[in-house]
Parts: structure tokens; C-alpha cells; sequence
């Protein structure tokens, strides 16, 4: 990755304490930035524990490594982790404001 594009991801603090919390100080997980679907809130970015493929883009932060694919990490650049009292949130250039929310199907009517 360019230099410029490593400065494109964010860790904040809050996150890499809450991670180092979470894994015990212990060995540290490779973390994939992802777009989930499965939020009654609509599309949003999540994490999870993944290894890297060949269509990822990595990036280590504060001793964490994030991978998240290219494509994906093209269009919602700056991506910022973050944590706060209600969990992990990523913050990114990508703008869901429109897609809706996905009740499954059991919200009254469409």
C-alpha cells in the first residue's frame, strides 16, 4: 500500500485499548473491515477476525493489523475504528444514509 493510503485508516485509542482488553494483551488477531448487511439499522461496516487474501489491502496500526479489500477500502476511505460505551464502530467515506434499514422481511408494509 502507498504511504497516502496507510494514512487513510485509522485506529483510535479507544479501540486499541478495548481490543487489547478483549484479547488479554495476548496475540493479536488479524481484523477484517467488512460490509455487513445484517443490521436492522441498514448496511454499516463491522469487524471480525480474518486473514488476509489477495484482494486485500493491510494496514498495521498500533501493533493491530486490518485488512479490508480494495475495492471496498477505495470507496470508503478515511476509514477511522472507534470504540465507545456502545462497542466497535467504524466511521468511513462511504454514505449509507439512503440504503434503509432491513427488518427481515417482518416490518408491516414495503
Amino acid at each position: 500500500m502507498d504511504t497516502r493510503d496507510d494514512d487513510l485508516v485509522r485506529l483510535t485509542p479507544a479501540a486499541s485499548a478495548a481490543l487489547a482488553m478483549r484479547f488479554n494483551d495476548g496475540e493479536r488477531p488479524c481484523l477484517r473491515v467488512f460490509l455487513s448487511f445484517l443490521s436492522d439499522s441498514g448496511p454499516r461496516l463491522e469487524l471480525s477476525l480474518a486473514e488476509p487474501t489477495g484482494d486485500d489491502a493491510t494496514f498495521v496500526k498500533d501493533g493491530w493489523r486490518l485488512v479490508i479489500n480494495r475495492q471496498l477500502f477505495l470507496q470508503a476511505a478515511p476509514v477511522v475504528v472507534d470504540c465507545d460505551d456502545t462497542g466497535f464502530r467504524i466511521d468511513s467515506g462511504l454514505d449509507f444514509s439512503e440504503a434503509g434499514g432491513n427488518c427481515g422481511g417482518a416490518c408491516g408494509s414495503h
